[in-house]
């Protein structure tokens, strides 16, 4: 058992190290064209949060008359949609679209999302949440990377830091600069493996030509990664990560562990649907974390387990905090990276539970209880 936890390591810090190798490959991009540019936000009871994100897109550094903002009202039962209409009475560039009946064949998310690219009259796509906040260069540092051949470009979406002082609120914060991590490492080094839809950018024709969400439309989670392999997959576009300070857009921390619980379960749902390839480096990845929490009751009875697993966990951890390093010092940001002994403690029962219970578990998202799939229990 021992030296299949070595062996499983030394497998992981490949993968991190050849992540980190892609960070330093990120390209610039020299596009210097403003292309026209359709935000789309779903939003589904989030009046407490939507003015200041169309506040915040409202400040982009952006030719008006190349943008158009389009808040998709996804059944709200609050006043989400008298806040956004009188906005968009006052801004000849923002649209309210609602939404009255979910759709049988579509997640509600992605059918928001759908209906609004439909109605888009612009080239380029933008995503964004409703709780979510631009800084005011969000367009013009991801329209950089649109050079010929290209057809998404991904951001990093931090998790807000002004509110929240705790340590567990630092954790889940050190928690989404990793997963950003691994999409600009996977992207830069043309294996792209996910993104966030928090921050993200697409051509009109490119969301068209894969059909959609189409393919992966039930699943309730994965307008972003899934959208991304569909991609890859099925055409030729080029795809780009953006690290850049002006360019994040930060969205509303979990409030407690309870929510927290909730959004990773939703995100580690969509599991079934991914590649061959990535479906086996993560089971070997989730098989390690596995064998880090058991082989310490092992070593009771066999010492020179321990020995073997201090060395995996030391290979680990190194690997781990070089990848994130490198990103912190792109984002000149690395105050996070004090929290990083603690996480490194808790990322290993973190994978092993999330990891399990997002396939076969349930989670609560908007008010309503749902499974891997488009089925919820009302």
């Amino acid at each position: 058992m021992h030296i299949i936890l070595v062996l499983l390591t030394l497998f992981y810090c490949v993968i991190i190290l050849r992540l980190r190798y892609g960070v330093t490959q990120l390209e610039r991009g020299t596009n210097r064209i403003k292309h026209s540019v359709s935000i789309v936000v779903a939003a589904r009871n989030e009046s407490t949060q939507i003015g200041q994100c169309i506040e915040s897109l409202l400040k982009l550094d952006y030719p008006e008359n190349k943008l158009e903002i389009i808040i998709v009202d996804d059944r709200s039962t609050d006043n989400t949609a008298d806040i956004v209409s009188s906005y968009s009475e006052s801004h000849s560039n923002m649209k309210l679209i609602r939404i009255d009946n979910p759709s049988s064949e579509l997640a509600p998310k992605k059918y928001a999302l759908s209906k609004g690219i439909e109605q888009a009259k612009h080239d380029i796509i933008f995503t964004t949440d409703a709780d979510c906040i631009a800084k005011p260069d969000w367009i013009n540092t991801m329209m950089k990377r649109y050079d010929d051949g290209v057809g998404l470009v991904a951001g990093y979406s931090p998790l807000d830091r002004s509110q929240k002082k705790s340590i567990f609120h630092k954790l889940v914060q050190l928690d989404a600069l990793a997963l950003a991590s691994v999409a600009a490492g996977s992207i830069g080094a043309d294996s792209p493996s996910t993104c966030n839809g928090r921050n993200l950018s697409y051509r009109k024709q490119v969301f068209n030509q894969i059909g959609g969400f189409s393919k992966f439309g039930k699943f309730v989670s994965g307008d972003d990664d899934l959208f991304l392999h569909h991609v890859v997959k099925m055409t030729d576009w080029k795809v780009r990560y953006v690290l850049d300070p002006g360019n994040t857009v930060s969205s509303v921390a979990p409030s407690s562990f309870v929510s927290f619980f909730h959004q990773r379960t939703r995100h580690a749902s969509k599991g079934k649907h991914y590649s061959t390839g990535m479906t086996l480096a993560l089971i070997a990845v989730y098989v390690m974390n596995l064998l880090f929490m058991i082989t310490p009751f092992f070593a009771f009875w066999y010492p020179v387990f321990l020995k073997y697993l201090i060395l995996s966990l030391i290979l680990k951890s190194i690997s781990e905090f070089s990848l994130i390093y490198r990103v912190t010092s792109e984002l000149k940001d690395k105050k996070l990276l004090n929290y990083y002994p603690l996480a490194a403690l808790f990322h290993i029962p973190y994978v092993v539970l999330f990891g399990l219970w997002g396939q076969f578990g349930k989670f609560k998202w908007k008010g309503t209880t749902f499974h891997t799939e488009l089925k919820s229990d009302h």
